[in-house]
């Protein structure tokens, strides 16, 4: 509902006859009660959108720092063919 409709709605109210006074238009709270839930959702939506862009920045940060990390300091004594044997070695020799 855009903020135009609920204008029109607000008119609608200050039109109404004097015998109505104190009366909305039929529909009138049921309208400003689904714009206000629509905004609700609208901000928990974002607010999960950022949750998970955050996450998402920080997990691939913290993948980036970790392989870069292992990379520099690596000084096992064994050569890298050796450590790939012993890991996919299927008799465990």
């Amino acid at each position: 509902m855009n903020d135009e409709h609920l204008e029109n709605l607000f008119a609608a109210a200050r039109q109404s006859l004097p015998s109505d006074v104190g009366r909305a238009p039929a529909g009138f709270a049921e309208r400003v009660l689904q714009k206000r839930h629509a905004r609700i959702q609208e901000s928990r939506a974002f607010v999960r959108a950022s949750i998970l862009s955050i996450s998402a920045s920080l997990v691939v940060l913290g993948a980036a720092l970790g392989l870069g990390s292992g990379s520099v300091t690596s000084d096992d004594s064994e050569s890298t063919p050796e450590l790939a044997y012993a890991l996919w070695d299927p008799i465990g020799n």
